[in-house]
């Protein structure tokens, strides 16, 4: 009997899961999956980077915002992102900008070194006509 190996080709991802919670404490998941190794200096990299060690903009480091459509805007909601986790996967990267985890980890770092620039939710859809 022929014996034939199979060579399984792995994906290396992290998968960089976060979330939306609004002023009602209403949440909305999400995840994007990135090219690379997990690397507990990077996770570590990452927290530094955020405000307070948890929150970021998702627009000043390419992330789909979580917002709730379904919902009405209230005045405490916020632009604020929460950081929930790196994993590491075996899915295929899903970034539309293509990077690797360190790149995007390194846009962390910038949005911080810049300042996270929050702004007023409520104020932005008032002024656009759409609230």
């Amino acid at each position: 009997m022929r014996w034939r190996s199979e060579v399984s080709s792995v994906v290396m991802s992290i998968q960089f899961e976060y979330l939306y919670r609004d002023a009602s404490n209403n949440k909305r998941w999400g995840n994007v999956v990135f090219a690379g190794s997990f690397d507990r200096l990077l996770d570590e990299r990452l927290r530094r980077s955020l405000h307070d060690g948890e929150w970021f903009i998702a627009t000043q480091v390419r992330l789909p915002e979580l917002f709730f459509a379904e919902y009405p805007l209230d005045q405490d909601d916020h632009c604020w992102h929460e950081f929930h986790s790196l994993t590491a996967c075996d899915a295929m990267p899903s970034d539309t900008h293509k990077r690797t985890i360190r790149q995007l980890i390194v846009e962390f770092e910038r949005a911080k070194a810049e300042g996270w620039r929050e702004y007023d939710r409520a104020r932005s859809f008032r002024e656009f006509g759409v609230g």
